[in-house]
């Protein structure tokens, strides 16, 4: 209840402060700014708010809801590696947590860890991001292992260059696959998902809207500020 609360309190800060800053969401943005995060699709919601200290270390709270369970989890997120080239740049960020995962009324201890890795220029996009999540929850039929957790694979390019102020659009295709769901959740235990995404971005705003080829939409929204 106080993990609830306190996501709440932080959501409701957002709205508040307002927008501002770059387009690119990031688990660690810049030195002292927030972002706002939210994975969205047929089977799960994710939202994440995030607010970085210094340029490598970033602290977050994330909402995960996904087969009849809601997860609480205070992270912290670590950029591990970055590389700056003259027409691109790649990076890669830890992450861990614990919080509380949410089932019937009932709460269990859950610990959450991250890896991600992205490269990117101005027409290319690569990513690479994995969660894990160990469960002290054994009554959620849906998710019946102790590990749970998702895999996930992206490459993009832009059909156009623009300008930052300008509208930005990407072509990706995702592949995506969950670990640990049993064979009545969304996905069908642990097949690979392959998703067609349209991503546009401008100044501090990102969004994307997608269809996965075997059935089912996914819309995502990034900011910072």
């Amino acid at each position: 209840m106080v993990l609830r609360r306190f996501t709440a309190l932080l959501f409701g800060a957002l709205v508040v402060v307002g927008f501002g800053a770059r387009s690119e969401a990031h688990p660690v943005p810049y030195k002292g700014a927030w972002g706002l995060m939210s994975f969205n699709s047929s089977d799960m919601t994710e939202v994440s708010l995030v607010h970085s200290f210094t340029s490598q270390l970033a602290v977050a709270t994330t909402y995960l809801k996904s087969s009849d369970s809601e997860f609480y989890i205070p992270r912290l997120n670590w950029l591990a590696k970055r590389w700056n080239n003259e027409d691109s740049q790649a990076n890669i960020y830890l992450s861990g947590g614990i919080g509380s995962e949410v089932f019937k009324n009932e709460n269990q201890t859950v610990r959450m860890a991250g890896l991600g890795m992205d490269w990117e220029s101005r027409r290319y996009y690569v990513l690479f991001d994995q969660m894990y999540l160990h469960r002290d929850n054994r009554r959620n039929l849906a998710i019946p292992n102790e590990s749970y957790g998702y895999m996930k694979f992206r490459v993009g390019t832009a059909p156009f260059l623009a300008e930052y102020d300008e509208l930005n659009v990407w072509l990706i295709l995702q592949a995506e696959r969950y670990v640990g769901r049993g064979s009545g959740s969304g996905l069908g235990g642990e097949e690979v998902e392959l998703t067609q995404i349209l991503r546009f971005y401008v100044r501090n705003t990102l969004w994307e809207i997608g269809t996965r080829l075997n059935g089912g939409w996914v819309f995502n929204y990034m900011v910072h500020f």
